[in-house]
């Protein structure tokens, strides 16, 4: 109020201004200068400070929501490199226990695929054992028999009946008689192993006997092992080493058939 009174009173004592002859207040001029001034004033104190400030609150929760933001994208990003590096870990080590559980698959295949192989080979090894075994029990059997039909055809070639001590001898030399003159020839250095092959299976005795007539022409005699051939009819078939002395009924008619052939 004071501020517009004074301007008033410039106003109506401005009649020596030098402006006047211009038409030009000079005192309405510098009361609204003024008044301007304080009007200027009074709006930065009371609304233009407050709206400054106000933005200036604004941009700074601005920029720490901006701050917020980035590193909220940082942690982020480091969650996200976490998560892929676990995620890799876990991968790898997935693969490995996948290999690892493979490889041992696999050994456990092989493994009972051997296990399965050797039975089968157990299991055919032990079913031969156990036809040879039966093969010559029956064979045994069957010896006995083999001998009447032997000495009743003796009996019938030679016209007369041998005794029993002859027909033993005649028995004897039939299925266990070690072929002398063969071995004569052999020349056999140091120990070596013998398999002797019969017709059908040697008594304890026989196999005895056999052991002793090999020891008298073979200087160092190694272990002697007995085998069974129905096929060679009588006689033994020794091999000594790599040396096969045939003294076989077999060996003998094949011999006479190629004789007759001739």
């Amino acid at each position: 109020m004071e501020i517009l009174a004074i301007t008033r009173v410039m106003a109506e004592g401005g009649g020596g201004d030098a402006f006047g002859g211009l038409g030009i207040n000079s005192f309405l001029i510098i009361a609204q200068i003024v008044n301007f001034i304080f009007l200027l004033l009074f709006l930065n104190g009371l609304i233009i400070k407050p709206i400054l400030k106000g933005l200036e609150n604004r941009r700074k929760r601005i920029d720490e929501s901006l701050e917020s933001a980035r590193k909220a994208d940082e942690r982020l990003a480091n969650v996200e490199r976490d998560y892929q590096a676990r995620l890799n870990e876990a991968t790898a080590e997935a693969q490995k226990l996948r290999a690892d559980t493979l490889q041992g698959a696999q050994a456990d295949l092989e493994r009972i695929r051997k296990d399965a192989f050797a039975e089968a080979d157990r299991i055919k090894a032990q079913a031969h054992i156990d036809a040879i075994a039966a093969r010559n029990q029956m064979l045994a059997g069957l010896r006995s028999q083999v001998s009447a039909l032997a000495m009743a055809a003796a009996n019938k070639i030679i016209g007369d009946s041998l005794d029993a001590q002859r027909q033993q001898v005649l028995i004897n030399e039939f299925f266990a008689k070690v072929p002398a003159t063969l071995l004569s020839g052999v020349d056999v250095a140091g120990s070596t192993a013998v398999t002797v092959t019969s017709a059908l299976p040697l008594s304890d005795g026989e196999q005895a006997a056999v052991k002793a007539d090999l020891a008298k022409q073979v200087s160092q005699l190694g272990d002697v092992t007995f085998d069974v051939d129905p096929g060679i009819l009588g006689g033994l078939v020794v091999r000594i080493g790599d040396k096969v002395v045939d003294g076989s009924v077999l060996s003998k008619l094949n011999a006479l058939r190629q004789s007759l052939n001739a």
